[in-house]
């Protein structure tokens, strides 16, 4: 995913050819060469949304690689790709938090939500509200949103080991913090250290230690 510049403050939409090339490059991991790449400027145009960016941020794929769904910059929510029609099909916006400002110049790097993943099954979607300050679990059936869980600026979100819960990183509060799948409830948070941001899953050995020195 390239999203442009996002280092300055040019942010307005007037002023949004300034960003620069924003594309996803779909590469051959066997030769490492270019098979497409896709900007999404026309197809979000042809859904009747030229107002919202065509800089892609997270992103994942349904089960089934037959949808792609993505959040772009600036925009509270998440827009689904058909990737054999290679058409947008579904834009769903999220609620605003009253307290977020629509200066968008105070976006972190342009962001409005970043963080996304889905349930194992493909049955829902995790949302992290980064300006918004929540996150919430949405059905991808409807587009339906769950409970709103506060979250001080989340940055991304991950899945647990066991697909049960999502989990985010709230990076203004230095913690992790798992959200349940079923029921879009928070289960736990743990501190971490400062400004968590990207999360990732590790495995460990049972009975792994250390080596000595």
């Amino acid at each position: 995913m390239s999203i442009g510049n996002v280092e300055t403050d040019l942010d307005s939409p007037a002023l949004d050819w300034t960003k620069g090339d924003r594309h996803i490059t779909v590469v051959d991991t066997s030769n490492y060469r270019v098979v497409k790449t896709i900007d999404m400027r026309a197809r979000l145009n042809a859904f009747g949304r030229n107002d919202l960016s065509n800089a892609v941020r997270p992103a994942v794929f349904s089960p089934d690689f037959g949808k792609l769904y993505f959040q772009v910059s600036f925009f509270n929510g998440l827009v689904e790709y058909d990737v054999a029609t290679d058409k947008v099909t579904r834009v769903k916006t999220l609620p605003k938090n009253p307290a977020t400002s629509d200066d968008r110049t105070t976006y972190v790097n342009d962001s409005r939500h970043h963080g996304l993943s889905m349930s194992p099954d493909g049955s829902k979607l995790c949302v992290a509200g980064t300006m918004d300050d929540y996150t919430t679990v949405v059905d991808r059936a409807s587009l339906q949103e769950g409970p709103l869980v506060p979250a001080s600026k989340p940055y991304w979100a991950t899945v647990s080991g066991d697909g049960r819960d999502c989990v985010i990183s709230e990076s203004g509060a230095d913690q992790i913090t798992a959200i349940d799948f079923a029921t879009g409830q928070k289960v736990v948070s743990v501190p971490v250290g400062d400004h968590p941001q990207r999360v990732r899953l590790a495995h460990v050995p049972a009975g792994w230690t250390s080596p000595a020195g």
